[in-house]
């Protein structure tokens, strides 16, 4: 075996070039048949009970009229609904239904980008839209969102419901939520209101509060 001098080993240097490909978590919804019969999980493919949920059927309502149809009908029908954002990230499970018979209503569809005030520094989406979708469109506009949690993949609606937040005490905290100027809700309501109504709740409304962290239980925000 030759030998080399050491200073030649010294000078010696090794480049190892690594190649990371990286995609978005699977579709955590899925069902047997079209949009019926269908399980759901979270982005990291497991509950922490190791369970799959169930609903009888999810819907995919891609603006807010639409959405307030599907609302209606389960309403109407007396069908139990809970939200499911794109990744459904949450790791509790607040995405699941008591039961088998619920319906999920995705929000995967509602993820435009609506208006930008610069003056106002504002920026109102739907809330379907993704973290890394509403930070690149602020940009284009010369803003910022003061805190965000870590990953793109969140949805400003599913954020917001949980609380999700970055990491500072600075001016009103690092929760997103307490950045809410106004929101639309829609909920479900009695026949004399079509069985379900949109509201909407901006920071002069004693409920906002409530709808910004609301973990899904008291309707779907539509827009933010």
């Amino acid at each position: 075996m030759p030998k080399f001098p050491q200073n030649f080993r010294l000078k010696c240097f090794f480049l190892c070039l690594c190649m990371v490909n990286c995609s978005p978590p699977e579709d955590p919804i899925k069902c047997a048949s079209r949009n019926t019969n269908c399980t759901i999980t979270n982005s990291y493919g497991a509950f922490p009970d190791r369970t799959i949920c169930r609903a009888s059927a999810v819907a995919f309502p891609a603006s807010e009229e639409e959405l307030i149809s599907v609302v209606a009908k389960a309403a109407m029908a007396g069908t139990k609904m809970k939200v499911a954002t794109r990744f459904s990230h949450s790791i509790p499970k607040l995405v699941c239904i008591d039961g088998e018979d619920g319906l999920l209503i995705s929000t995967r569809y509602l993820n435009r980008t609506l208006f930008i005030d610069r003056s106002a520094m504002t920026i109102s989406v739907e809330s379907g839209a993704t973290l890394r979708q509403v930070i690149n469109d602020a940009a284009k506009a010369g803003l910022a969102l003061p805190y965000t949690p870590y990953w793109w993949g969140l949805t400003i609606g599913g954020l917001l419901s949980s609380g999700a937040h970055g990491s500072s005490l600075w001016g009103k905290g690092s929760s997103v939520h307490e950045y809410v100027e106004q929101l639309r809700i829609v909920t479900p309501a009695g026949p004399e209101k079509g069985y379900a109504g949109v509201r909407t709740l901006d920071t002069s409304h004693e409920d906002l509060n409530a709808a910004k962290v609301s973990i899904g239980v008291l309707g779907v925000i539509s827009q933010v």
